[in-house]
């Protein structure tokens, strides 16, 4: 085993006198052959010996002179050695008594007495751990290392982070579900309650002569006036009653054969005014590419592009939607917000953004 250790007693410098646990590669010109096995010094070894203390200055570390004292592969053994090295310098030296002359040949005037000197004081120094003890609490087994202490606080730190923000966003969540879920969840139902088929056979309501659906077959039976208007107005608060169509498809005003998604459809229910409920009907009814070139009733320009009228069955299907889910609706906001719907569609599909 390499010997990397060594205990040094230092001759010169401010430690002169002092013992010093080093590594062998800070003795200059380091000779292990000059050490017995047992790693003591087979003649009087004497060397320089880099003295580090305190922080390396800048031209490296100063040498001075000192004795190898014993040297060894483990830090272990090392420590051992220095301390007691350490307990042999620090063991009290025994006092000696003063001796006095008889009392014969002192004089008649000389009063001193044959007493016992006051025992030199030996200063103690401060109660020194065992240097091999300290060894084996910082590198012994079953010692956690401070730097591990280190990485398992910032862990804790970076844990106790995320929980934070993971509540935030659990409570961004939790507001959003209670604020805007239960509206969409209220129109879905509503929806689905109205394009749910009854049980028992009854008669629909519907436009005298026209059909209800483009995929039914058979007769379909026609109520009395009298009838269709008790029924258009015994829901409050009024919602179209679509008919169905297919599984995914709904009418938007019965009679008049203009079918949306079913989704779309929810979205529009759940509009809070008749302007945002007009503008859901506008693009679920029409594809954005004929929203793109025409306008409520057309225009002709001389100089300009030539807008082309829009579909008046699919106009008229939402006029009605929107008078029966928002009674008194004026006719005119309807044209205005149908119009100011399309202008904002040309205006974003110049920009290359598609909205609907």
């Amino acid at each position: 085993m390499e010997r990397k250790f060594a205990v040094v007693q230092w001759i010169e410098g401010e430690d002169s006198g002092k013992f010093s646990d080093v590594k062998t590669d800070a003795i200059r010109s380091y000779d292990d052959s000059k050490m017995d096995q047992d790693g003591n010094p087979i003649s009087p070894y004497s060397a320089f010996i880099e003295w580090r203390h305190g922080k390396k200055p800048k031209g490296g570390w100063p040498h001075y002179k000192g004795d190898v004292l014993f040297v060894s592969g483990t830090r272990f053994e090392n420590t051992c050695k220095l301390n007691s090295l350490l307990e042999e310098v620090e063991r009290p030296q025994l006092t000696k008594r003063v001796s006095v002359a008889p009392s014969k040949y002192r004089g008649e005037s000389d009063d001193s007495t044959d007493i016992e000197t006051e025992p030199k004081k030996v200063k103690k120094s401060k109660v020194r751990a065992d240097p091999a003890e300290d060894f084996l609490k910082t590198y012994g087994p079953g010692q956690p290392h401070s730097v591990d202490n280190h990485d398992l606080r910032k862990t804790l730190v970076e844990l106790k982070q995320e929980v934070k923000d993971l509540k935030e966003e659990n409570t961004k969540w939790k507001e959003m579900v209670l604020q805007d879920v239960p509206g969409l969840l209220y129109g879905m139902k509503k929806i689905m309650d109205s394009i749910t088929p009854p049980k028992t056979t009854t008669p629909r309501l519907t436009l005298q002569g026209t059909p209800r659906s483009t995929s039914s077959s058979g007769p379909t039976p026609v109520k009395s006036p009298s009838s269709r208007l008790s029924t258009a107005t015994s829901a409050s608060p009024p919602i179209p009653s679509p008919t169905v169509s297919q599984s995914s498809k709904v009418e938007i005003h019965p009679g008049t054969g203009v079918m949306i998604d079913k989704i779309a459809w929810a979205y529009a229910l759940n509009s809070n005014s008749a302007t945002v409920f007009v503008r859901h009907l506008l693009t679920a009814v029409f594809p954005l590419e004929i929203l793109l070139v025409s306008n409520l009733r057309g225009t002709k320009r001389s100089g300009g592009d030539t807008r082309l009228p829009l579909d008046k069955n699919k106009l008229d299907a939402i006029y009605s939607a929107t008078l029966e889910r928002f009674p008194g609706t004026p006719l005119s906001s309807i044209g205005t917000t149908i119009n100011a719907k399309i202008t904002e569609l040309r205006s974003k599909s110049k920009t290359s953004t598609p909205h609907s």
